[in-house]
């Protein structure tokens, strides 16, 4: 046995974890990751890094191989997978979006929006998970309205309330837009706030009772999403409701993409109280410096006192049909309410030669530090930049899917199942190297790993060895055989958070499919000769505990494609030590 026997044994065990074949490695690049075959997950590919703020990354990429919500760290490490909360192996069509920090019952939480998504809109409902990725709360809209849609489900005041958009299709009379069905149909642009609680709604509003289509920029069937307003289906969508926040004294901001504006919703009455766009003679505000804001998405307060409000957005400045701009921007706009003019104070465009000109979707944060943090919408792409403008982050996921928002902020993830652990199967005897790989899919406090090995499973475990935590999954070798292992996950005061199962290194079925009984630690000696790195591929599963094999497998080997590669890889790694006996 030599170290490069021990490496080809390496490479042949991952060879059957290759990245998906069906879609180009460019347009939809993807991680694997050995101790969780199920999981096949965007791969970030991030040309930027200079400095940037604390915090995960958060998206929600749809049209892709696993779509669902994911959490990264800022060097494009998978920390989470949230596909199985979207319960994709059942619903093919089902898509996340919206998946954000919200305060809920005095802790941080994660929200999110989940549904089915017709052109240009969705139907479905919004989930809150705690910090086990345990879904705690279930809510939507109200009053029998359509299901809430997932262009703002935004959990507000502790989570007592939340602002969701809606869809709804009425019939219209559209003679003057040569519609000759009958009936007509308009989809109109309407949100709510509710309870989480107990669904009440507090307000609602309907964009066919203050907004007169005359506003609209896109005409019936002039895009992909128009809609031609000939059935209930396909309702002549002119407004196209995108964003709701609410102000300070309660009054709400939103933002319609149809017809490029803002307005400022009286929370008493419904009447528009404000609204901000370029081209519009109904616009409050004159704009004082040469800018213009169209398609744009994601309006927030930034500020507000009696004479001022300062305002966010990105302008998409295109809807893939018609541009105003060369590249899209995010936009912090002043207005003054008594002068009644807008002012733009700053703007922020891709880190990239020529920008990015996004025709939908998009988002715009400001951060707590004075810098920005934007999702590019339907180019798949996220930017950070620091107080004084410069870029400090840039990370791309191809080009094929889509993200509608992405976010950053801090998080604690804490699993409530157990780490991944998968070695290849190796004969019992002491002269073969020991390989494994390890993951914890959204454990955030993991550090360092302890791994424990025993002789016979019986007299007891011995610790083999600590290894740093590297990326999504880490991987482990040692030139020292060892029949059964299992890991502990460590925090960086050394605390332990949670144990895998324990896996017989001799046996295919210890690799998850049956769950070895634990002993009691220490006796045999077992030399830790060994070496730990980062898999090429990231995630993992959860859990809390001691220093004692987990009583629950978490390398579990499933049915269809992934479970192939989990065998494949077994035989693979079979040969490959047959080879290095030779």
């Amino acid at each position: 046995m030599n170290t490069v026997t021990l490496l080809v044994a390496h490479l042949l065990w991952l060879s059957a974890f290759a990245q998906d074949t069906d879609r180009d490695n460019t347009t939809e690049p993807l991680s694997t990751y050995v101790s969780r075959p199920d999981l096949k997950a965007p791969a970030l590919n991030v040309t930027v890094q200079d400095s940037y703020d604390t915090g995960y990354i958060f998206i929600c990429p749809y049209r892709a191989t696993q779509t669902g919500p994911y959490i990264f760290d800022k060097a494009g490490n998978l920390v989470w997978s949230g596909y199985n909360v979207t319960e994709q192996n059942e619903e093919a069509q089902i898509n996340t979006h919206e998946l954000r920090i919200c305060a809920y019952q005095g802790s941080d939480h994660l929200c999110m929006w989940k549904g089915t998504q017709p052109s240009g809109h969705g139907l479905g409902h919004s989930i809150i998970l705690n910090s086990s990725y345990d879904v705690v709360q279930t809510f939507g809209t109200g009053n029998n309205a359509p299901l809430n849609d997932f262009h703002e489900s935004w959990v507000i005041g502790d989570g007592e309330t939340a602002l969701l958009t809606a869809y709804n299709p009425i019939q219209y009379d559209l003679a003057a837009y040569d519609i000759n069905s009958n009936p007509q149909w308009l989809t109109e642009g309407m949100f709510q706030e509710v309870d989480v609680s107990s669904g009440e709604v507090i307000f609602e509003w309907h964009s066919s009772d203050h907004v007169d289509l005359s506003a609209s920029y896109v005409l019936p069937g002039e895009s992909e999403v128009s809609g031609n307003g000939t059935s209930a289906t396909s309702g002549w969508d002119y407004f196209h409701i995108n964003s709701i926040a609410k102000s300070s004294t309660g009054d709400y901001l939103i933002s319609a993409r149809h017809t490029s504006a803002l307005y400022y919703i009286n929370a008493s009455d419904g009447s528009i109280l404000w609204e901000l766009s370029y081209g519009s003679p109904n616009s409050t505000f004159s704009f004082t410096t040469q800018f213009n804001f169209t398609f744009q998405h994601h309006a927030r307060f930034l500020s507000e006192n009696d004479t001022r409000t300062i305002i966010s957005l990105f302008d998409n400045a295109s809807n893939d049909f018609n541009e105003t701009a060369t590249q899209s921007s995010g936009m912090v706009i002043s207005l003054d309410l008594e002068a009644k003019t807008a002012t733009l104070i700053d703007r922020t465009y891709a880190p990239i030669p020529g920008g990015i000109l996004a025709g939908s979707q998009g988002n715009y944060q400001v951060l707590d530090n004075g810098g920005t943090f934007i999702g590019w919408g339907s180019v798949p792409a996220v930017s950070e930049t620091n107080a004084a403008g410069d870029p400090v982050l840039y990370a791309t996921f191809g080009s094929y899917v889509y993200n509608y928002r992405a976010y950053t902020y801090n998080w604690t993830g804490r699993p409530s199942d157990n780490p991944a652990l998968v070695t290849p199967a190796q004969p019992e005897n002491a002269t073969n190297p020991l390989l494994a790989y390890f993951s914890w899919n959204g454990a955030t406090e993991v550090t360092q790993w302890r791994l424990w090995g025993s002789v016979n499973n019986e007299t007891g475990f011995q610790e083999l060895d600590i290894v740093d935590k590297q990326g999504f999954e880490t991987s482990w070798s040692s030139g020292n055989y060892t029949p059964f292992i299992f890991v502990e996950a460590l925090s960086s005061e050394q605390e332990s958070l949670g144990n895998s199962s324990t896996v017989g290194v001799g046996r295919r079925a210890g690799n998850g499919t049956v769950v070895m009984p634990t002993s009691v630690p220490l006796n045999d000696t077992i030399s830790p000769s060994s070496t730990a790195s980062s898999s090429s591929s990231p995630t993992g599963a959860s859990g809390t505990g001691a220093a004692q094999p987990s009583q629950t497998g978490a390398a579990v080997l499933v049915e269809g494609d992934a479970g192939y590669a989990v065998y494949t890889g077994l035989v693979l790694g079979g040969i490959a030590m047959v080879f290095a006996m030779l």
